[in-house]
């Protein structure tokens, strides 16, 4: 048995089982009281501080009942790959609250394509992105005396649209099946120099059409602009088009993290619409939370925003 400790706890966020329960039971206490139904879900994956209460809002709506396995896909933030999509090789992760074991039976059915293959357990344990939703994940079975479902990590990093079809062929089966949950991992804009990107909105007309400037041209706020266009990219979404979603990455060069990850399940949408299914709304994602880890004021300034979100299928 491979277990993948919880190599970012004690500093992302709490290592201590009571402090970190209590942490994440008084941010579902803040979350929205919504309809709990949904199988599709979007969250950041930053330390708790900065993103807690958006991981509560997604949690919060996960139909966690009927959930025996859960898809979380991720982008690659230290190892960098293409035109495939890497599996934890681990039997489970662990985490304070408790392990969360991995599905090997449909890794393994994933794997005789070649489009999926195991990534290193170095990477694995390096990187953070799954690690910071599954106390939520926990704590929300907890909470309705629920089993942890087993979970399916991808992570994903360069990706043709080419690759992109066929891993959305390859997973559309899964996605079809009311006993899977389908997790995206993203935070969105990153500002700032040290990120390369200081682009901005300039106003809610032009937001429109995606047209941005330089941010010293302006007086509002930077940290409004940022938000103007990350709640673009939550409208395009919203669309349910990943040739729109697409087109919105390609014009404002938004740094959203998990843009490949979102655009993966924008054609999941898409091809399980064409094949019989419905969604329960006209939007195909719906928005809960949005904030941002600092309000950024000046060029010297840096942020990263975050958002909370899911699909509610029929």
């Amino acid at each position: 048995m491979l277990i993948r400790e919880a190599t970012h706890a004690g500093s992302w966020y709490s290592s201590d089982r009571a402090t970190l329960a209590s942490q994440i039971s008084a941010l579902f206490a803040r979350a929205p009281a919504l309809k709990k139904g949904a199988r599709v879900l979007l969250g950041p994956h930053a330390g708790y501080t900065y993103c807690g209460q958006r991981l509560a809002e997604t949690y919060n709506v996960w139909d966690c009942k009927s959930a025996e396995r859960v898809f979380i896909l991720g982008p690659s933030h230290h190892v960098y790959f293409r035109d495939h999509v890497q599996l934890s090789s681990f039997s489970s992760y662990d985490t304070p609250l408790g392990k969360v074991p991995l599905d090997f039976e449909i890794a393994e059915e994933l794997l005789q394509d070649a489009l999926f293959e195991y990534m290193s357990e170095e990477a694995d344990e390096e990187e953070h992105l799954f690690e910071m939703h599954l106390p939520f994940l926990v704590a929300r079975c907890h909470a309705e005396k629920r089993p942890v479902p087993k979970i399916i990590p991808i992570m994903i990093s360069g990706l043709s649209k080419k690759t992109r079809s066929a891993v959305v062929d390859a997973l559309l089966p899964y996605f079809a099946d009311e006993a899977n949950t389908f997790v995206i991992l993203s935070d969105f804009c990153h500002w700032g120099r040290r990120f390369g990107y200081t682009e901005y909105v300039p106003d809610m007309e032009l937001l429109l059409i995606c047209a941005y400037k330089n941010a010293a041209d302006t007086k509002t706020p930077i940290f409004r602009l940022i938000e103007y266009l990350d709640r673009s990219a939550m409208l395009v979404a919203g669309a349910g088009s990943v040739a729109k979603w697409d087109s919105y990455i390609e014009t404002t060069g938004n740094t959203i993290c998990g843009q490949k990850p979102v655009a993966v399940v924008l054609l999941l949408l898409e091809r399980f619409r064409a094949s019989g299914g419905e969604l329960a709304s006209d939007e195909a994602f719906q928005w809960l939370g949005y904030s941002q880890s600092s309000k950024v004021s000046s060029l010297s300034d840096s942020s990263v925003s975050y958002a909370s979100g899911y699909v509610l299928l029929k």
